[in-house]
């Protein structure tokens, strides 16, 4: 089990804007009141496989915890930009087991042995969605006015409540509450776990779905039901600062990232009756294969034109010799 050692940077926010803002995303991220380092991260990544929002909370202790998280953000983002098209949750899968392997080759490091990072990520390709997650950092649906927490907590209170030796009220303050059971870089496989969705378009004047990422720097002080109101009652870019603001009111102990992702329609357990898995990753393909044309020829012809070359080399080398000895 690990420990959280938690967390600098001055807050950003996605500052871009529309007529009314409601179907831009945003993120930001914060230091929080009393910590130094900020050791969280997020990121928006965009990929032949699709487009990924990342938040991730790093742990460690002095620059470990910070180092973490950047790490994973760059090991994942070098993985779906360098890869061709995947399906979402395959893309997932092996760009936070890549994070991993270089996390737990950096912990080699005495200086950094006790690193590691929670991560959360949304993963969108046409209506294909994928949610993974590893530690305590959260995903949550705002769906028809409600919320729903779609990721479960990797920590040692959650195991106590699924015991059923606590209640979930009693896990707000437990006192082991950081102590994590899983993270990017603490065991030899990295545990994350995956949920599969499909975006539906919406009928008549349903509002469309929102996904919220955050780290434990938010839920731990702004409940669920305050993060709905806010929500809804604001812009993406707006309400990411006020619930900022509101657990900085509320102590702000720990860094806190959020992102808020409208998604243009509602996020479902089962795809639509016309769906085709091929025609969804067709948009993504054209990325893909333009990537193919810059990079040249395919790695079995490159080797056959190696070979011939090498051969007309050798023969060019052999008639010079021969010349040579003749004269």
């Amino acid at each position: 089990m690990l420990s959280k050692q938690k967390k600098s940077d001055d807050q950003t926010i996605n500052d871009q804007t529309d007529t009314s803002g409601k179907n831009i995303p945003a993120a930001i991220t914060d230091t929080g009141c009393e910590r130094v380092l900020n050791e969280d991260r997020y990121a928006v990544i965009d990929s032949p496989s699709g487009t990924m929002w990342l938040v991730c909370d790093g742990m460690g202790g002095v620059a470990g915890g910070e180092l973490a998280a950047q790490l994973a953000v760059d090991a994942i983002r070098r993985d779906l930009e360098t890869v061709t098209t995947r399906q979402v949750s395959v893309a997932m899968k092996n760009a936070f087991g890549e994070a991993h392997r270089v996390i737990v080759l950096r912990r080699q490091n005495q200086a950094f042995a006790q690193m590691g990072t929670t991560a959360v990520g949304a993963m969108f390709n046409g209506i294909d969605v994928s949610i993974g997650w590893v530690g305590d950092s959260r995903a949550y649906l705002i769906h028809s006015g409600t919320i729903t927490q779609l990721t479960k907590d990797h920590t040692y209170v959650q195991e106590l409540v699924d015991k059923g030796e606590i209640t979930p009220e009693e896990a707000i303050d437990h006192p082991d509450g950081h102590i994590l059971t899983r993270c990017i870089g603490a065991e030899v496989a990295v545990g994350v776990e995956f949920k599969e969705y499909w975006l539906w378009k919406n009928t008549g004047d349903i509002q469309n779905d929102i996904l919220l990422l955050c780290t434990d720097g938010l839920y731990s002080l702004v409940t669920d039901q305050e993060i709905l109101k806010i929500v809804l009652q604001d812009t993406p870019q707006h309400a990411c600062a006020r619930l900022v603001e509101l657990a900085k009111e509320r102590g702000g102990y720990d860094n806190i990232t959020i992102a808020i992702i409208p998604i243009g329609g509602q996020l479902r357990t089962e795809p639509p009756a016309n769906y085709d898995k091929k025609s969804v990753n067709s948009q993504h393909n054209r990325k893909s294969d333009s990537k193919k044309i810059r990079t040249g020829l395919s790695w079995p012809k490159t080797l056959f034109i190696v070979l011939i070359l090498s051969c007309v080399a050798v023969i060019l080398v052999f008639l010079v010799c021969l010349f040579y000895l003749s004269r």
